[in-house]
């Protein structure tokens, strides 16, 4: 885009002649920090290539980040923050607290994308974007026979499932029940959503799981958590034929107490399987000095992937927010450079 086009922009706010602002919210400290901050690595690396290779014209991306410490309220002065004083143009989050901003930021018109992490309003405001899925707006009655599927080809066939009071996780943890229920053979024999997100010592979960009977383990918590229960499990004498974490994928954990036998959910194609999009996501990992094996910041680079691919669709000599949400949700096919199957956002929403 040449420096007259820009110049003759009718700037939406975060928009100027060579900039284009973006905030991004996720915790940075609390609890859940150790299961989303790592994402502002990769948020930056991806930010990085854009302006390396002039992805959105003489216009570089600039990224304003806060801390929401994974709870709604602050989550929401995060967002009147980035939008009201900082006048950024839309936001990449990756929290589960994104339903505490995300009324406000559809009246806004502000663009999201992020990672959903079963929170609804991906699936409520036409504004938010999930960088692959969606969660849908009556999640307590939508659930995927995936996750029960997966535990009885493991071999498990009474099912414990653990999460907090944390709406998504409780979100989680009823749809797992779901699957279970309707699935022949297989059978729920515990479940609570009753822990907070700070608790870290599970013997008397541990010790109730064990008096079900169960032999699989589905967890709907952050990653410190998921490990202190299945080690608390272990060391109860518990036998589990299938434990399975919603997150963790990442190299350095596999020498942590509590990580044996465990497997993982993820939305993308394995890094063993080398798709192009992990390639160049290393590259600029490496570059940064940043730890690139892990499933965290790999979502933050294909969150801003899915932004920068929002700002293409607004047109890049003068975007707007309106042709980001509008034009975003028309594209079709997008895999974020083989990343993942192919969406299509007006479908996933």
């Amino acid at each position: 885009v040449s420096a007259a086009a820009a110049g003759a922009c009718k700037n939406d706010p975060g928009v100027g002649n060579d900039e284009i602002k973006v905030g991004v919210i996720l915790p940075k400290s609390g609890p859940s920090a150790t299961s989303f901050s790592d994402a502002l690595n990769g948020i930056q690396a991806r930010v990085d290539k854009a302006n390396a290779e002039q992805e959105t014209g003489q216009r570089k991306i600039s990224i304003v980040d806060v801390d929401d410490v994974a709870e709604n309220a602050r989550n929401l002065t995060a967002a009147q923050q980035l939008v009201q004083q900082e006048g950024v143009f839309g936001i990449i989050e990756v929290s589960n607290a994104a339903q505490g901003s995300a009324r406000y930021l559809n009246g806004e018109g502000v663009p999201v994308v992020g990672w959903h992490v079963g929170v609804p309003a991906y699936g409520q405001f036409k504004n938010m974007f999930g960088w692959r899925n969606t969660q849908p707006p009556d999640p307590a009655k939508t659930y995927t026979t995936r996750n029960a599927d997966v535990m009885q080809q493991l071999g498990a066939t009474k099912i414990a499932a653990v999460g907090t009071n944390i709406a998504a996780s409780a979100t989680f943890v009823d749809q797992i029940e779901q699957a279970v229920k309707k699935t022949k053979g297989m059978k729920l024999v515990f479940k609570t959503t009753d822990l907070s997100v700070s608790d870290r010592e599970f013997t008397g979960v541990a010790q109730r799981i064990k008096d079900s009977g169960a032999d699989g383990l589905y967890t709907g918590m952050d990653f410190l958590q998921n490990t202190a229960l299945n080690a608390a499990l272990q060391q109860a004498g518990v036998q589990m034929k299938a434990v399975i974490f919603p997150g963790g994928y990442d190299r350095r954990t596999l020498s942590l107490q509590g990580m044996e036998g465990v497997h993982f959910g993820v939305e993308f194609v394995p890094f063993e399987l080398s798709p192009p999009a992990y390639g160049e996501y290393k590259t600029r990992m490496d570059a940064l000095g940043k730890h690139a094996d892990g499933q965290v910041p790999y979502n933050g680079w294909l969150a801003a992937d899915t932004f920068i691919r929002g700002l293409k669709a607004a047109g890049l000599e003068c975007p707007t927010r309106k042709n980001f949400i509008k034009n975003l949700r028309k594209v079709k096919g997008y895999d974020g450079n083989g990343a993942y199957i192919p969406v299509d956002f007006d479908d996933a929403f």
